[in-house]
């Protein structure tokens, strides 16, 4: 769900080869039950034109107040098969989304923050930073982004930094691409950078999902609610004037 330039080549090969497995996923009870609760947070404010980034395929929102829904991502194969028939299927990625500037209403940016990974832990930050700076500029003044992902509290990020390398290269010896979580407070200073105006944080109750890895590790079972990871919805707004 990244590029080469987001040193994502690594992450588009794997979701390539398990393309069919990842999509057959989501309808996992366990996994369709948190999917339902990230869409009764953020489908009341979906408005206009949504532009759901790295959507693997399954954009799935009830129409509403929705002109269009634009679903995007870097890997063709979740594209072809996409259960959306309504939904106009773009192919792009989420540190140069192939869209004028202004364009958007609402992004939603789901379980994908955690993949802009590098080869080490200052490109991926650099991978994060253009994806908000691609939100904003592709946000209409006013516009929204919700951007949902597994996060952890800021003690345990500062460990996954300097365990950065040792944990690629560990991920690696098992044919896996890196993965990061950040934590709220850290993405919300990323988004200020860009411009952005961070106004909400929610909580979403990972219920009985006991995935540690939907698409990494899909055999590995814990449940997640004992886990210090959490599933998070950080919302943030262009403003409609320039942040001073």
């Amino acid at each position: 769900m990244t590029t080469e330039n987001s040193g994502g080549e690594p992450v588009k090969g794997y979701f390539r080869k398990i393309h069919t497995d990842y999509q057959e996923s989501v309808g996992r009870e366990t996994i369709a039950g948190v999917h339902r609760r990230i869409r009764e947070v953020i489908e009341p404010g979906l408005k206009g034109v949504v532009l759901d980034l790295g959507s693997g395929g399954v954009t799935e929102y009830r129409p509403g107040r929705i002109e269009l829904l634009v679903s995007m991502d870097n890997v063709l194969e979740f594209l072809k098969n996409s259960r959306n028939a309504a939904a106009a299927e773009v192919c792009g990625d989420v540190t140069a989304v192939p869209l004028r500037e202004a364009s958007v209403d609402v992004i939603v940016l789901q379980h994908v923050l955690h993949h802009l990974t590098g080869p080490g832990y200052r490109q991926n930050l650099r991978n994060v930073r253009a994806a908000a700076a691609e939100a904003c500029r592709v946000l209409k003044p006013g516009g929204v982004i919700h951007i949902v992902d597994s996060m952890v509290p800021s003690p345990l990020q500062t460990v996954q930094v300097a365990a950065y390398r040792l944990s690629r290269a560990l991920l690696g010896l098992f044919g896996r691409p890196m993965v990061f979580f950040f934590s709220a407070g850290r993405l919300s200073r990323v988004l200020e950078d860009a411009g952005l105006r961070p106004d909400a944080v929610r909580h979403i109750d990972w219920g009985e999902m006991n995935e540690v890895s939907q698409a990494l590790f899909p055999w590995l079972r814990f449940p997640l609610r004992k886990t210090p990871i959490k599933c998070l919805v950080v919302s943030a707004r262009r403003p409609r004037s320039p942040v001073p």
